[in-house]
């Protein structure tokens, strides 16, 4: 599929999304509305959720809070969801981490996102990128595979979520490399013991890297996949850096409980899909150098089923078992 016609596609989809739900509805929302984000303040996730809540705020006319459920890469969100009332008016912004990962990487979930968790629509996707201290000593990707290459195992990565433990582990394979993983409870906490020099990469996306890089205590060396970053000119993708394998996309949406009334998901569909196209979230995608997604309801369902069939491979040939 060309770029133009994805375009195409992703426009179709919008409108679909907005056109969902055109008569019969009952007033909502009635009160406030909480966003559960099952990671830290800073995560790509986080600072997207924050701005689509203003945005969210002005369509709805309700209060909207930003409620951080850190732990367990993702799982204390997802339980928190499912604890709360199924009236539509708490949600959970979350990235394929949890929903497509999780089921693919973990022995055991206290639910299944397929089932438990109803698609409302998608936010964004955005791009890995491999990230060290600006205080080591690798200047380039290649110097960074080449110490790892001389030292199988030392080198070490850290990761809070099952999608950036799987960039880890997916370079490592392309670079054909050992690195030692080194979980931490949020982004944030990860990527300061990077700029510390206590671990030696982290495999994130870019928005979440953007305050250690702007007080140059972090700097990428490479991004995921085939294209430079609009925001990160002088940083090579990977393709070009020599590992043209590494290429990962991660995705972020809005989830509802599954046993939430389906009028409810339907106003919550056309809700989202409104607050999407708003200026102000045009504009922060396109700022963020993020790529909107927007899917809602069963176009959203499907692309999470078609990422886990995808991902199933990259795991399955990456040899990464279940823990």
């Amino acid at each position: 599929m060309t770029d133009i016609d994805l375009g195409i596609s992703r426009r179709a989809a919008l409108a679909v999304c907005i056109a969902l739900v055109s008569f019969g509805a009952t007033a909502f929302p009635t009160k406030p509305i909480t966003i559960i984000v099952p990671f830290g303040p800073g995560s790509a996730t986080d600072v997207a959720a924050r701005d689509f809540g203003k945005a969210l705020s002005e369509v709805t006319r309700q209060p909207v809070i930003i409620d951080n459920r850190a732990g367990a890469e993702g799982t204390l969100g997802g339980q928190a969801l499912l604890n709360a009332p199924a009236d539509g008016h708490v949600l959970l912004m979350t990235s394929s981490s949890m929903t497509v990962l999780d089921p693919l990487m973990k022995k055991q979930l206290p639910y299944d996102p397929s089932k438990d968790f109803a698609p409302v629509c998608g936010i964004f996707s955005n791009d890995s990128t491999v990230n060290v201290t600006t205080s080591g000593p690798y200047a380039s990707l290649a110097e960074f595979i080449a110490a790892a290459k001389a030292q199988p195992g030392k080198l070490t990565f850290g990761h809070a979520s099952a999608t950036q433990r799987l960039a880890g582990e997916l370079f490592a394979q392309a670079a054909g490399i050992k690195l030692t993983s080194v979980p931490y409870r949020t982004t944030v906490a990860g990527l300061t013991d990077l700029g510390g020099g206590q671990i030696d990469a982290f495999f994130v996306d870019h928005v979440s890297t953007a305050p250690f890089r702007q007080n140059a205590k972090v700097k990428a060396l490479a991004v995921a996949g085939e294209k430079r970053l609009r925001t990160l000119p002088d940083v090579p993708a990977a393709r070009e850096a020599g590992v043209p394998e590494y290429s990962l996309q991660p995705f972020t949406s809005v989830y509802v409980s599954a046993v939430t009334p389906a009028a409810i998901a339907q106003q919550l569909r056309q809700i989202v899909a409104q607050t999407m196209a708003t200026p102000a979230m045009v504009e922060m995608i396109d700022k963020r150098a993020m790529l909107a997604l927007p899917l809602c309801g069963d176009a959203l369902a499907r692309h999470m089923t078609q990422e886990t069939d995808r991902m199933r491979n990259v795991i399955e040939k990456a040899g990464i078992e279940r823990q």
